[in-house]
This record gives C-alpha cells, sequence and structure tokens, in this order.
C-alpha cells in the first residue's frame, strides 16, 4: 500500500489528498493514477486485460501517460480522447491491425474515473467500473457515475457459483475447493467473451479500448463546486464485500465516515478471511485497488 497526502491553496480552499494503491492477487498491477496537482488533474485507471489478448496493463499505462503529456491547456477530454488514440496506434504496433478488425475481447482495455480542478467548478469523467462520488457539507452524497459492468459481471458470478454448488459436498477442504473453482471458471469464458462483445453499445458497458466508440460511450460533465467537502475517485476493487444493497453506496459512504486507508485496510481483511472465495463469491482472490480522495476545506 501507498499513501501520500498533501496540502494545496487554491483561493481560501484549501485541498488535502491522500490516495491507496494496492496489488492485488494476479502477477501484474493493471491498476494506475494520476496526481498533477499543477494542473488539478487527478484520476483513477483499472486496466482490462484481453481474453486471450493484450494485457490490461498497457491500456491503463497509455491513458496515464496521457495526463501526464500534451498541451497545458487540454481539457480533461481532450487528454482521455488522444490517450485513446494513442491506445488504437499501440494495438496496431502489438497485433498488426487496426483496432477496427481486432475481435472486443482481445482488445487491451480500461475503464477510469478522472476530474480537473478549477477555481468554482470541476470538471469529470468516467469510464468502466471506476466511480466518482462527491460529499457535500450537508451530509449528501451525489454518484457522478453508473457501475454498468457490475449486472454482467455478477451474472457471471452466478453462474459460476451455481456450478461450484452442485460439485461441493457439506464437508470439504480449501485445496479441493480451489480445483473445482479453477475447473468451473474454464466453463464461464463464453460468459465472459459475450460481456466483452458488448463494451461499448448501448446493451453493454463504456471502456477505453482505442476504439472511436470509446470517447462516444464516455461518462462526463461538470459541477459546480459550492458546498463539495469530499470527492472520491475509486476502481472496483476498494469494494466492500459482502453488502445487501447499493454495494457502491455504502463503499462511498464507508470512505467518507472512515477514510480511503480504512476502507482499503477492512477490504484486505475480508479477503484475507475468505482465500478460498466461498464467503464472498467473486472472480479472482483480490483485484488491484486505487483509490484518491479529496477534501476540501
Amino acid at each position: 500500500m501507498k499513501q501520500e497526502n498533501y496540502r494545496e491553496e487554491s483561493g481560501d480552499v484549501m485541498i488535502h489528498f491522500s490516495k491507496v494503491y494496492k496489488q492485488g492477487s494476479n502477477p501484474a498491477n493493471e491498476d494506475a493514477y494520476v496526481e498533477n496537482q499543477e494542473k488539478g488533474l487527478f484520476a483513477v485507471i483499472d486496466g482490462a486485460t484481453g481474453l486471450g489478448g493484450l494485457p490490461g496493463k498497457m491500456a491503463a499505462e497509455t491513458i496515464q501517460n496521457g495526463f501526464y503529456t500534451g498541451n497545458f491547456e487540454d481539457s480533461l477530454i481532450e487528454r482521455i480522447s488522444k490517450g485513446n488514440t494513442d491506445l488504437a496506434k499501440k494495438t496496431k504496433q502489438e497485433l498488426g491491425q487496426e483496432i477496427e478488425v481486432i475481435a472486443k475481447e482481445k482488445r487491451s482495455a480500461c475503464g477510469i474515473a478522472a476530474i480537473q480542478m478549477h477555481e468554482n467548478y470541476m470538471e469529470y469523467a468516467q469510464s468502466g467500473d471506476c466511480m466518482i462520488f462527491v460529499a457535500y457539507q450537508d451530509g449528501g452524497v451525489q454518484p457522478l457515475s453508473y457501475d454498468h459492468v457490475m449486472r454482467l459481471d455478477q451474472k457471471a458470478i452466478s453462474k459460476l457459483y451455481d456450478a461450484i454448488a452442485k460439485r461441493m459436498e457439506q464437508q470439504i477442504s480449501g485445496e479441493t475447493f480451489q480445483k473445482i473453482y479453477q475447473e468451473e471458471k474454464e466453463h464461464i469464458i463464453p460468459e465472459l467473451k459475450a460481456n466483452r462483445k458488448k463494451l461499448n453499445t448501448l446493451g453493454g458497458y463504456s471502456i477505453i479500448d482505442g476504439s472511436p466508440e470509446a470517447v462516444e460511450y464516455l461518462t462526463y460533465g461538470r459541477i459546480p463546486l459550492h458546498q463539495v467537502e469530499k470527492i472520491l475517485l475509486i476502481t472496483d476493487g476498494m469494494q466492500l464485500h459482502g453488502v445487501n444493497g447499493d454495494v457502491w453506496k455504502e463503499t462511498a459512504n464507508f470512505v467518507f465516515q472512515y477514510g480511503i486507508d480504512s476502507l482499503l485496510d477492512f477490504v484486505v481483511e475480508q479477503e484475507e478471511a475468505d482465500i478460498f472465495l466461498q464467503k464472498y463469491p467473486r472472480l479472482k482472490h483480490a483485484d488491484d485497488k486505487t483509490g484518491i480522495l479529496v477534501e476540501r476545506s
């Protein structure tokens, strides 16, 4: 885990930034983040590896680099759009084909939650299952994004664990569970591929993958900063486990009450107490985790 804290003066408002960044159980960390205080830019990025294709780390780092290069006057959307174009070029270099002819499930892709702070307002942009929340001085919480990936993932997870349940006995060792889990996970690959084929369509979800459609399906906008107390940018690996109801709402409320580092510690504890994935059904033991919390006072 890495944590860094900053204080910066913007007019009469003092701004405090805190970050957590932790690799999950896979060999490579496919999350990335942006902290560019000079330009007021902050982002969390979640890479998605293609199924039998390119690593998600390539997309995450390409988009990340786009925030540190380019013209000073570039808007938030322009930076993401240019990064998306760079990703298309890198994909062509790797596979020797234009992005349009490469199967969606094989592309390197990433979700993003990004903001750019200005004196009186904030721009934001979101794609995939990264999320943005704003907390106001009166206690109100406003989500600026919606997770369209979750409903598709939940279908695949339900299918996986229904199949596992049919093979499990009352008493089963963790090692036996892992064997069954890996075998049944292979059987849901067609489901996962079908989900990827829906990216950047009305029936699916938005994702940055180098295609022109990636920018068309991007969520973006601006809000005034009056009464804004806290802003949260977070990848889905930071999501609370075992929540009945609106998991993202509960996750954001946890951060706004206890802090971003406390959420990381709690989620890691949940996962380490369930190393065989029996209490909290999920697709991997531990996802990469990144979060940035901006506090204004």
